[in-house]
C-alpha cells in the first residue's frame, strides 16, 4: 500500500495573496528532501496562477525555518548533489516572480531558511525571531545564496561576522541594519503581513513587477545601465491600462481601480 505523502507546505489562497507556511514544527520546519519539493512546486505554482498578486511566506509553530535538517547530511537525499536544483529553483523564484514576496518570521531563520527570507522582497518578524548563519560551527562555508544575499542587505562587514562567529542576529538589530522591515508583535504578524499584502495585491501588478525586476538587475549593472533599463521598462508601462488609470484617478480625483495588467 502506497504512503500517502505528508504535507509539509500548505498554500491558501485567498484575496489574491498566495500564504505559504512550511508546516514541519516538530521539526521547528528545518528542509527535508519533500519540504523541498514541495516548497518548490508551491512556489511554481503561484507564479503561474494570475490571481495570486502577492506571496507570504510563513511558518507554522515557533519557527519560521530553523535550516537545512542535519539529519539528512549523511544521507544521498541531503547530498549537494541531490538538493542543489531545488535549492536554486526555490530562491531564484522567490527573487524573479513578478510577484511581491514577504517574509513573515514568526520565528529564527537559520541557513537556508534565512536564505529564504533574505530571497523574498519584504521581511517582517516578531521580537523573538532572529537570522543565523552557523555553518562554522559545523565546519562548512555558506551557502543558499547567503553570501550574495546577506552582504548586499547589510555590509560585508557586518555579513562577515555573522558568517564567521556563526552568531544569531535578532529582530530588533536586523531592524536596525535595515534586513527586516518591521518588528511586529507576535499575535499581530499574520494580520499585518497580510495587511501589507493585500495592498500589493490591489496594486498594479505590471509595474509592481517591473520595480522588482528593475531593482534585482541594478544590483550588477552600472548606474548608466540601471537608467536605460529603467526608462526601457516605463515606455511599456506607459502603454498598459493601469498608468492610463492612475492618470486618470489622479486628475478625477478618485480611489484607483487597477485591473490584471
Amino acid at each position: 500500500m502506497t504512503q500517502a505523502v505528508e504535507q509539509v507546505v500548505l498554500l491558501e489562497s485567498r484575496e489574491g495573496v498566495g500564504w505559504i507556511r512550511l508546516n514541519r514544527p516538530d521539526r521547528m520546519n528545518a528542509v527535508n528532501g519533500e519540504l523541498r519539493k514541495q516548497l518548490l512546486q508551491v512556489l511554481k505554482q503561484v507564479e503561474r496562477d494570475d490571481s495570486v498578486r502577492c506571496v507570504v511566506v510563513i511558518g507554522t509553530g515557533r519557527a519560521f525555518c530553523a535550516g537545512a535538517d542535519v539529519r539528512e547530511f549523511g544521507t544521498r537525499e541531503g547530498s549537494l548533489e541531490a538538493v542543489r536544483d531545488e535549492y536554486h529553483g526555490i530562491l531564484t523564484r522567490l527573487r524573479s516572480m513578478p510577484k511581491p514576496a514577504i517574509a513573515a518570521m514568526n520565528g529564527v531563520a537559520a541557513g537556508i531558511g534565512a536564505s529564504i527570507a533574505m530571497a523574498c522582497d519584504i521581511r517582517y518578524a516578531v521580537p523573538e525571531a532572529s537570522f543565523v548563519e552557523a555553518f562554522v560551527k559545523i565546519g562548512l562555508t555558506v551557502d543558499g545564496g547567503a553570501t550574495w544575499l546577506l552582504p548586499r542587505l547589510i555590509g560585508s562587514g557586518k555579513a562577515l561576522e555573522m558568517f564567521y562567529t556563526g552568531d544569531p542576529l535578532g529582530a530588533e538589530d536586523a531592524e536596525r541594519l535595515g534586513l527586516v522591515n518591521r518588528v511586529v508583535a507576535g499575535p499581530d504578524l499574520e494580520a499585518e503581513a497580510g495587511k501589507l499584502a493585500s495592498r500589493l495585491a490591489a496594486g498594479p501588478a505590471g509595474a509592481l513587477a517591473a520595480i522588482k525586476r528593475s531593482v534585482n538587475r541594478s544590483q550588477a549593472t552600472s548606474f548608466e545601465e540601471a537608467l536605460d533599463f529603467e526608462f526601457h521598462l516605463q515606455a511599456a508601462r506607459m502603454a498598459d491600462p493601469d498608468f492610463k488609470e492612475g492618470v486618470a484617478a489622479f486628475l478625477e480625483k478618485r480611489a484607483l481601480k487597477f485591473g490584471d495588467g
